[in-house]
C-alpha cells in the first residue's frame, strides 16, 4: 500500500488504538482477552514493563492498526523477539498486516534480535497464519485446546518462529 506509514506510537494515540484493538478483541478470534475489554486492560497490555517498541500503521494520518515488539523472555532469552499485531476490521485485506510484519522483522533485526517468536496464534485465525507463513515463519509447536473460541469451542494455538537473517 503506497500511502501507508508505520510510525512510533505516541501517548496521544492510545485512545484510538484502544478503540481499534477493542474491535479486534470483541471478535474473539485471535486474542484470549475476556469481555468486556476496558481501556485499563488495553493500557496494561500496551505498556509491557520490559523494553518494548510500539508502532501505528496509518493511512493518510488515519490509524488502522498497530503492533508491539519486545523481547520474548528476559535474561538469557532476550535475544528472541515477540510481537503482537492488530489491524482493525474496516482496514483489513489491504496489505497493512503484511507491511507491519515486514516492518517488525526489519526493526527486530536493527535491534539485534536473532529471531521472532509468536507464542499464541489461534489455529482458526487463518488470515494470521497464512500471513506469517508467507513471511517465512514456521509452526514449531501446538498447544492443544488452548483457546476457548466462542463458536468453535476449544481450539489449538500455534507457536510460530522465524530466524532473522
Amino acid at each position: 500500500m503506497d500511502n501507508l506509514v508505520i510510525r512510533e506510537a505516541t501517548p496521544k494515540d492510545l485512545p484510538l488504538l484502544y478503540s481499534l484493538f477493542k474491535m479486534v478483541i470483541e471478535e474473539q478470534n485471535s486474542y484470549p482477552f475476556s469481555l468486556p475489554f476496558s481501556y485499563e486492560d488495553f493500557i496494561h497490555f500496551w505498556h509491557i514493563p520490559t523494553p518494548s517498541w510500539k508502532f501505528c500503521a496509518c493511512v493518510e494520518d488515519i490509524i488502522t492498526g498497530g503492533y508491539i515488539l519486545k523481547p520474548n523472555f528476559i535474561g538469557l532469552g532476550d535475544h528472541i523477539a515477540n510481537a503482537a499485531f492488530f489491524v482493525a476490521p474496516p482496514f483489513r485485506k489491504q496489505g497493512i498486516g503484511e507491511s507491519m510484519g515486514w516492518h517488525a522483522i526489519k526493526k527486530a533485526k536493527e535491534l539485534k534480535f536473532l529471531a521472532l517468536q509468536f507464542n499464541y496464534v489461534v489455529s482458526t485465525n487463518y488470515p494470521a497464519i497464512n500471513l506469517w507463513l508467507k513471511l517465512g515463519f514456521k509452526i514449531v509447536g501446538t498447544v492443544p485446546k488452548a483457546f476457548r473460541h466462542p463458536k468453535k469451542g476449544f481450539t489449538d494455538v500455534y507457536v510460530m518462529f522465524k530466524e532473522i537473517e
